[in-house]
């Protein structure tokens, strides 16, 4: 059996036609998602603010069959916060990282309000190595 023959008969996810299927970092969905994680993370964490929209965004990298068989898109931009302050965000989405490996995830790291270094240092978690 050839090396890429091997690699797909061990995928850790499924998907029908065998490309990753992760959206783009601009899409209205990921903007969406990357809020609603500052959103949810403990209030002190953004000091109350939360993201109102992010702009600037940049695919920094993308992986697949690297380290893990699931791909890994990672982007940065700007966000807004409610206060009118802007910060850069890092977020990286994750195939087959939802319900039970169903859809993909975000983790997001806004690097100067990570204080206790959630995701890192200088949000290394959520940036590619």
């Amino acid at each position: 059996m050839s090396g890429s023959a091997l690699a797909d008969e061990h995928r850790a996810y499924f998907s029908l036609n065998g490309d990753p299927r992760l959206p783009d970092c601009t899409s209205a969905s990921v903007r969406s998602a990357v809020a609603g994680s500052v959103a949810r993370a403990q209030t002190s964490y953004a000091d109350g603010r939360a993201i109102t929209g992010i702009d600037q965004i940049r695919e920094v990298a993308y992986r697949d069959h690297d380290v893990s068989p699931l791909a890994r898109r990672f982007c940065s931009g700007t966000a807004t916060l409610t206060d009118g302050s802007t910060r850069q965000v890092h977020y990286k989405l994750v195939e087959h990282g939802g319900f039970v490996g169903l859809g993909w995830k975000v983790e997001a790291c806004m690097s100067a309000l990570d204080k206790w270094h959630v995701y890192g240092a200088h949000c290394s978690t959520t940036r590619p190595r």
